[in-house]
């Protein structure tokens, strides 16, 4: 089955190279008559290893909650690499980072590598 990352696809917005959406590739459900439409197979994801090049890492231990949108802006400026820092830990709680708790978070610097190395392995 192939599939087409959404930026390649002309017709429909480009998303910015951080979006979740943008590392799985799109599919095409024809039903004809005009009727075409795209969809993610879900049953991809993404994992993180456990043997992260420690210099690609560093770790922050924040002194409040703070919803992982938020701490995303805090650390990278864009809401949208929430999903790369919960990934990258093991949170107890989906909507929050707790207040007390140290989280690993990839350096600035290296995350369009990240990124990319996501990307090239969720669509070999």
């Amino acid at each position: 089955m192939d599939g087409t990352l959404q930026n390649d696809i002309p017709i429909l917005p480009n998303l910015d190279n951080n979006r979740y959406e943008n590392i799985f590739k799109l599919y095409i459900a024809d039903k004809g008559a005009n009727s075409t439409y795209y969809y993610y197979n879900i049953t991809n994801k993404v994992s993180i290893p456990q043997d992260i090049d420690p210099d690609l890492i560093s770790n922050i231990t924040l002194n409040r909650k703070l919803p992982w949108t938020t701490f995303s802006f805090k650390l990278y400026g864009t809401t949208h690499l929430w999903w790369l820092l919960f990934l990258l830990n093991t949170p107890k709680n989906i909507f929050y980072a707790d207040a007390g708790i140290t989280y690993k978070y990839f350096l600035p610097s290296y995350i369009d590598d990240v990124l990319n190395n996501i990307i090239s392995q969720v669509n070999a």
